[in-house]
């Protein structure tokens, strides 16, 4: 009798022992399909994550450098963007962001540029009616000063400054008295504010060189315009006309 209970408990235990295995092999193999799983999506969601200009996206299809900021396919130029522009498929607009309603002196505009031969297009900026004046900067340097792409008053107008259109010109009307001018190097990403209140006149990329008015007042009272010129680096060259009463 004693030794039928020890076989029938040997047996049992033999018995529990293969459960215990088989059960514990399963939840290996469920183990290492669920994590298979989880990295098919982690996967998924990585490359979904991916941001704009970064990795196999339209950037690269469209011909851009993987690295490059704000590149957009062409259709998503504003359709209220107004030509102001164009330098073989090269082409500069204008979109008025936020009209000037009674309190503002001027409203909010963006300057976009277009590379037709690429589908292509991308902001450059985005005007700031509360940027600071540097006249008083300009005026002891005799010649253009860096402000930062944030901080440009208004541009009204577009118009290209190089042959490699690299730069470009911009100006507007903040203060309802002066216009005011820049020139961007869209290579750089910086502005230079020229020391003109009165706009362009003419640009001559053959010489790289803008030409630009400004007014001034007589001791003895009344108003004169003369015109100037400045490289595209925002230097001061040589003054092109002599006073002239308005």
């Amino acid at each position: 009798m004693k030794k039928n209970c020890i076989f029938i408990a040997l047996g049992a235990f033999l018995l529990m022992g293969n459960l215990i295995s088989s059960c514990t092999g399963n939840k290996n193999t469920n183990e290492g399909d669920s994590s298979d799983s989880v990295k098919n999506v982690s996967i998924s969601v990585s490359n979904d994550s991916i941001a704009p200009g970064e990795g196999n996206d339209d950037s690269e299809r469209l011909g851009l450098s993987p690295n490059e900021e704000g590149a957009l396919n062409i259709s998503e130029l504003p359709q209220t963007a107004k030509l102001q522009a164009k330098q073989g498929d090269m082409e500069l607009y204008v979109n008025v962001e936020q009209e000037a309603n009674e309190d503002d002196i001027t409203g909010v505009y963006s300057v976009w540029l277009a590379d037709r031969s690429k589908n292509v297009v991308r902001r450059i900026l985005i005007t700031n009616p509360m940027a600071e004046p540097v006249w008083e900067e300009m005026n002891k340097k005799n010649g253009g000063v860096e402000v930062p792409m944030h901080q440009i008053a208004a541009a009204d107008r577009a118009m290209f400054a190089s042959k490699d259109c690299k730069k470009i010109v911009v100006e507007g009307c903040p203060d309802a008295r002066n216009i005011w001018t820049y020139i961007i190097n869209l290579d750089t990403r910086t502005a230079m504010q020229i020391p003109a209140t009165e706009g362009v006149q003419d640009i001559n990329p053959d010489k790289g060189e803008i030409i630009v008015a400004s007014y001034g007042y007589y001791e003895e009272g009344g108003r004169y315009t003369y015109q100037q010129a400045y490289s595209l680096d925002g230097k001061f060259l040589r003054r092109t006309s002599e006073p002239e009463p308005e």
